[in-house]
């Protein structure tokens, strides 16, 4: 699918092939960050490893484990509890 854009005049002097990459690797980012594709399709969607993915998505905010920190406590009182 192919998508044409108004590019705002203060982006207008970057190259044309920098802003595809950075706009795909955002969109792929977004649709992570909400759920709808998981980390390792996201990588593959974008032709990248998934080391590669990770380190380029950490740079716009999306954390590389996704960890619920209630899960996270719950485990550990668990691991607590059986090491009475």
């Amino acid at each position: 699918m192919q998508i044409t854009i108004d590019v705002p005049p203060p982006l207008a002097g970057q190259s044309a092939t920098d802003l595809v990459a950075r706009v795909r690797l955002l969109l792929v980012v977004d649709e992570v960050r909400a759920g709808r594709l998981t980390r390792a399709a996201g990588a593959a969607a974008l032709g990248m490893s998934l080391d590669d993915f990770l380190i380029e998505a950490g740079a716009h905010g999306l954390l590389a484990i996704d960890y619920d920190v209630e899960d996270l406590r719950r485990e550990l009182a668990t691991i607590a509890t059986d090491r009475r």
